[in-house]
């Protein structure tokens, strides 16, 4: 199965980073707006065994993707999985780990395109590209929301 990571160096502090991300309604702050993505369904503050659904246009397709919280250690990371989705496998692996005056960000997410009439288009190789390009524009965003002073 392909793996991505990337890791973010912010300057903030760690447990700011954290609580950003366990809030729902922040994920499309730092998605690409390309993606028109909203948060469909999800408690305000994630959990071990939450579910989230969030509804994307990508490649001019509606999609919905539901997720639900497998992991979690409170300030540290979290592992959301695909339930419901166009992929055939979405696992990603959020970290924060503090980093001199700051803190890094770390992902690991592992991707299985879709089979079928999708799976021919949005190949591995299509959607780490498509990664990588999102997670530029998701780098940018972050340190524009969480760097500014307070």
């Amino acid at each position: 199965m392909p793996v991505f990571e990337h890791v973010t160096a912010l300057a903030c502090p760690p447990a700011r980073l954290f609580d950003f991300l366990v809030r729902p309604a922040n994920l499309v702050q730092v998605w690409p707006p390309e993606l028109h993505a909203k948060v469909t369904e999800a408690p305000e503050r994630f959990a071990l065994a939450s579910r989230f659904t969030v509804a994307i246009r990508r490649f001019g397709i509606p999609q919905s993707i539901t997720s639900e919280i497998t992991a979690f250690e409170e300030g540290v990371s979290f592992t959301d999985v695909q339930v419901k989705g166009p992929f055939a496998k979405l696992i990603h692996t959020h970290r924060v780990e503090p980093d001199g005056a700051g803190c890094k960000m770390l992902d690991r997410i592992e991707y299985e395109a879709p089979g079928g009439l999708l799976g021919l288009y949005l190949t591995n190789d299509r959607i780490r590209e498509d990664l990588e390009s999102s997670f530029r524009f998701r780098d940018e965003r972050f340190r524009a929301i969480l760097e500014r002073e307070e």
